[in-house]
């Protein structure tokens, strides 16, 4: 049996106090990425009027709503006393967000690693969470946030944060919006200026702390979408047996804090999913003896978690709902895993 740590009825309270504020300000700061990173100008027109232009600030590309006119005078005083209010809210929420790490230090819920917090920020940002999803370790976070629970220390140790590029998911407008140049890299080194490209394994990241970050995108035979085939390219396609599952799993969401106090949302597997999963890979015969290990560990160690604090999910009945995964390693799952877990 695994062991547990239950949150307190303060630290409960003090965790639901500091998503609701991550969200807040996530909606503002999208928000005014999406409307307000622009600026509004007069320009005078070759004939002497004058035109309301609305300027790009990344691209400097402008677009034009009219002549000076009572009406355009109104639109860009409303678009700038818009744009004020949004500014002043997200610095009060960027506030408040400093003073809620220190709150979540006081409480003890601080978990996951800075690195882990600062790549799920920016995916977070640039409303990627649905296109780039946690699969390793760190997915741990995640379920154990939902449960209002702490897993020992041991079960969480890794120096490397995996992530999927779910080929299936489009790129984000923001995200199109916000950034220039789509590689891995130039991703990254927005983060952690000491960020390389492994030399030897290309698909693997490593800043000057020796944390990785591997990016698993899965081989795709064609793409009609110039922009999404571009997406990360310069990370090599893999294909990989048993990734199609993880592709087509159900994505579960959670916000998760991080040893620095600061919050951001994560976006993983389901956590039956993964349980059947590293099961599965557990038993791999080229899977190296210390990962199979963990692999088993860890799928009983969710299983456990699910039993035990997330009686929403029937595993007897969830299991019946799965299409895309073997019966044969279902089966598999339940008889060496769900079975024994359940029975104790």
């Amino acid at each position: 049996m695994f062991k547990f740590y239950e949150y307190s009825d303060l630290q409960i309270k003090q965790k639901h106090n500091s998503k609701m504020l991550y969200h807040s300000y996530l909606e503002a700061l999208h928000l005014y990425n999406l409307q307000f990173r622009y600026k509004m100008l007069w320009q005078t027109h070759k004939d002497g009027y004058q035109l309301l232009a609305k300027e790009n600030l990344k691209t400097g590309k402008r677009e034009y709503l009219g002549r000076r006119s009572t009406e355009t005078e109104k639109i860009r005083e409303s678009f700038k006393n818009a744009k004020i209010e949004i500014k002043t809210r997200l610095k009060n929420l960027k506030e408040k967000l400093k003073r809620d790490e220190k709150l979540n230090k006081i409480e003890g819920i601080v978990r996951a690693p800075k690195e882990l917090i600062a790549l799920m920020q920016k995916i977070n940002e640039l409303n990627l969470d649905d296109k780039l999803i946690v699969i390793g370790t760190n997915s741990l976070y995640a379920y154990e946030a939902k449960a209002g629970i702490m897993i020992e220390e041991a079960h969480l140790a890794t120096q490397d944060i995996d992530i999927l590029n779910r080929k299936d998911k489009g790129i984000s407008f923001m995200f199109t919006q916000l950034v220039q140049k789509h590689t891995a890299l130039e991703l990254l080194q927005s983060i952690d200026k000491s960020f390389y490209q492994s030399p030897k394994v290309p698909y693997r990241f490593i800043n000057k702390d020796g944390i990785w970050i591997e990016l698993i995108v899965p081989f795709a035979t064609h793409t009609s979408d110039s922009t999404q085939s571009n997406f990360l390219g310069d990370v090599m396609s893999l294909d990989m047996e048993g990734i199609q599952w993880i592709e087509n799993a159900r994505l579960f969401k959670e916000t998760i804090i991080g040893v620095n106090g600061k919050s951001a949302n994560i976006t993983t597997i389901h956590p039956l999913e993964y349980a059947i999963y590293k099961n599965w890979l557990g038993q791999r015969e080229d899977r190296d003896y210390l990962k199979h290990t963990r692999d088993i560990e860890q799928s009983k160690l969710i299983t456990q978690l699910i039993i035990e604090y997330m009686p929403n999910i029937d595993i007897s009945q969830e299991i019946l709902k799965m299409k895309h995964i073997t019966k044969e390693i279902v089966i598999d799952y339940m008889n060496n895993i769900y079975s024994n877990i359940h029975t104790i």
